[in-house]
């Protein structure tokens, strides 16, 4: 699997991936929730209550430690596909 762009919120919503508004839920307790946000500087981030933080900084907040792995696998969307999927499906289709 090629990984021709780092993890990017902001090229997964621009390719249609995510949309902003979106609901994330945490894999392990789907009561942990984010919604997918636009910045004033047209970056996307995650909001957790009132608070704009990374992905991978709401992970180390429901993990209570740094993932073990990338902070995308562990967040998925309402029909079950994670970040990290999401972020790799385009390598999907070149290998097919």
């Amino acid at each position: 699997m090629s990984k021709k762009h780092k993890f990017d919120l902001t090229w997964l919503v621009h390719h249609g991936y995510l949309k902003d508004g979106q609901d994330l839920f945490f894999v392990s307790d789907p009561a942990k929730t984010c919604k997918v946000a636009k910045q004033p500087n047209g970056e996307f981030k995650v909001t957790v209550g009132k608070e704009t933080v990374t992905v991978h900084a709401f992970a180390q907040r429901c993990l209570g430690m740094d993932p073990p792995d990338h902070a995308s696998k562990w967040f998925r969307t309402a029909e079950g596909k994670t970040l990290y999927e999401l972020w790799h499906a385009e390598d999907s289709v070149e290998a097919a």
